[in-house]
């Protein structure tokens, strides 16, 4: 009986060390290297990694702001630039929107790694001031200007859609 009980202990123990490097391998392998600011992802490039102390943050897991790797060739108002890309699909991938206030920054903060920003060019965000304005940014000197939300005084601004991820 003791042979039996010190044979099939000597047995679980191969298996366990067995499917514990297996699972070591496995999860080694399956982990991606962390993301950074101006890499592709999720069909755009990265824009910003959430921090410690940031809405959202968790310890084992990357999430962050991705944006669109181009502008969207529409001149359009407020309104109808926002439904557009709300309806939009980026490289198979949907869910994008205008930026706020505060990611249109990040965006210009990173507009060199991010790439394709126009200077001296407004950029749309969806935050919006009062009923009739929104927020648009110059790219040129990073200033952020309350603009009318459509008709002729809303000017000529440019879109480029993010999405969290």
């Amino acid at each position: 009986m003791k042979r039996f009980v010190k044979i099939r202990i000597t047995q679980l123990l191969k298996m366990l060390l067995f499917t514990g490097m297996s699972i070591s391998t496995v999860s080694a392998v399956s982990q991606a290297a962390p993301l950074k600011v101006g890499e592709e992802y999720g069909g755009g490039r990265v824009v910003y990694i959430l921090q410690p102390g940031d809405a959202g943050y968790k310890a084992d897991e990357q999430h962050g702001l991705v944006a669109a790797t181009e502008d969207i060739p529409l001149e359009a108002d407020w309104p109808v630039a926002k439904s557009t890309v709300e309806r939009m699909e980026i490289a198979g991938s949907t869910g994008w929107t205008l930026p706020n206030k505060e990611q249109l920054n990040l965006l210009f903060r990173n507009k060199s790694v991010i790439g394709g920003f126009r200077d001296y060019s407004y950029y749309w965000s969806a935050s919006e001031d009062g009923t009739r304005k929104v927020w648009a940014q110059d790219f040129y000197n990073g200033d952020q200007i309350s603009s009318i939300k459509s008709g002729p005084l809303s000017g000529i601004r440019r879109i480029r859609p993010v999405k969290k991820f």
